[in-house]
């Protein structure tokens, strides 16, 4: 509703009264008065699952009052307007009134009203005594606190001149809730059956937004997380997962809609996923070693030379079992590329490092790398090595005791 409609719907009830009179110029004098449009109560508390019902008031301080409009805005994650029913305020004194708009969306948390007095404003005045203009029924539908928030208020007198100075009182609702645990777990196969042990798992509600990193091991394919019904879910919510193999060659993404029997079975259970190949993007690849041992940590110089066109963003450095072999920090550099990335612990996906920049190497073109490394990485004993995508080549190796070797390549992965 536009913010001139209260005052054209009025001059035109009025229109065949003026007329009597010919038309003058209308001049508003305010007075110190300020009418007051409020969300009563001001603060409310409630339970998940509660219907409840506020009030839209306007106590008008002295001023007549012939029509009113206004939009209310609430966060739809946590309401759901039921309806809104027109009040009394206007129409108190036996006035008739029209009801100019009486709508809401739930998908975008907005509700509007206006609603304006009937008839000639010299004879039927407007409304002095406070009262409810509106009235709003909710359903709390998850825990939080939202504000119920106005916005394009607009007060006018009986002649249609709009109120420049209006006090607005907005509202807040806490929803209450008792949080119920709710598991979601399952399995991750490579795409030939074989177990994806320590896959990487990442869940984002798509209704909230909220985004959660599943618990994995690497000595297993099963995944868990644990989070809320109410506060992080509830029944219709849309989970995306995101499922990745450790080396980042295999992936699936899966859209759920949580159930209201899952709701009230706790969990989303066995919820077990296949990956698939990722498509039309190459990758090098030295695989694991078949010899790692001896291992031990330090700087890696040599040289990548492509034998296809390699999008890359991201590393993968294969460990020995059993410990925490890893890449601390690595650079790839040459013809037009210079990319670097750095370790940040063991948390996360603390396996893969992610470049600074996402950058293509070219069949044909040689490019230098970097490497060092932390506890014990995979080594391959050789000075060249024909990878999936290439051939890499040791230039230099210096280990944590200072010894130098020409035949120690890392065993690593570059991918998108």
């Amino acid at each position: 509703m536009n913010k001139v409609l209260v005052s054209v719907v009025v001059a035109i009830v009025g229109l065949c009264i003026f007329a009597q009179f010919g038309f003058t110029t209308l001049i508003a004098v305010e007075s110190a008065s300020e009418p007051i449009i409020s969300v009563e109560p001001l603060y409310l508390k409630v339970s998940q699952g509660d219907t409840f019902t506020v009030n839209i008031t306007v106590n008008p301080d002295g001023i007549e009052i012939g029509g009113a409009q206004y939009a209310l805005y609430f966060n739809s994650l946590h309401l759901n307007v039921i309806e809104q029913t027109k009040g009394p305020f206007l129409s108190q004194d036996g006035a008739s009134t029209i009801v100019i708009i009486n709508d809401f969306n739930n998908t975008i948390g907005k509700v509007e009203y206006g609603e304006v007095r009937m008839g000639d404003p010299e004879v039927i005045g407007g409304v002095t005594t406070p009262g409810v203009l509106a009235s709003i029924t909710f359903e709390a539908v998850r825990g939080g606190v939202t504000d119920l928030k106005f916005g394009d208020v607009i007060l006018t007198r009986p002649n249609a001149t709009e109120i420049q100075n209006v006090t607005i009182n907005n509202g807040t609702v806490e929803i209450k809730m008792s949080p119920a645990p709710f598991l979601v777990c399952g399995y991750i196969f490579y795409e030939d059956d074989s177990e994806c042990n320590n896959p990487l798992v990442n869940i984002i509600n798509l209704n909230t937004s909220k985004e959660w990193r599943a618990e994995t091991n690497t000595s297993s394919n099963y995944y868990q997380l644990m989070i809320s019904h109410g506060i992080d879910i509830i029944a219709g919510d849309v989970l995306q997962f995101n499922f990745t193999s450790p080396d980042g060659s295999q992936s699936n993404i899966t859209n759920h809609t949580i159930t209201q029997q899952e709701i009230h079975n706790g969990g989303i259970f066995n919820f077990n996923i296949m990956l698939k190949a990722k498509p039309g993007i190459g990758i090098f690849d030295t695989g694991a070693s078949d010899n790692p041992y001896p291992s031990i940590f330090g700087i890696h110089n040599g040289t990548i030379n492509p034998n296809q066109t390699l999008v890359v963003n991201r590393i993968y450095t294969y460990s020995c079992p059993g410990t925490g072999g890893h890449t601390e920090y690595t650079r790839i550099w040459g013809n037009g590329v210079d990319a670097y990335a750095n370790w940040s612990g063991y948390s996360g996906d603390w396996h893969n490092l992610t470049f600074n920049t996402t950058f293509t190497l070219e069949p044909g073109k040689e490019y230098n790398y970097t490497i060092r490394t932390g506890s014990y990485p995979q080594i391959i004993h050789a000075k060249e090595y024909p990878a999936i995508g290439g051939e890499i080549k040791c230039e230099e190796f210096i280990d944590a005791n200072g010894k130098r070797y020409t035949d120690w390549i890392p065993a690593i992965r570059l991918y998108q």
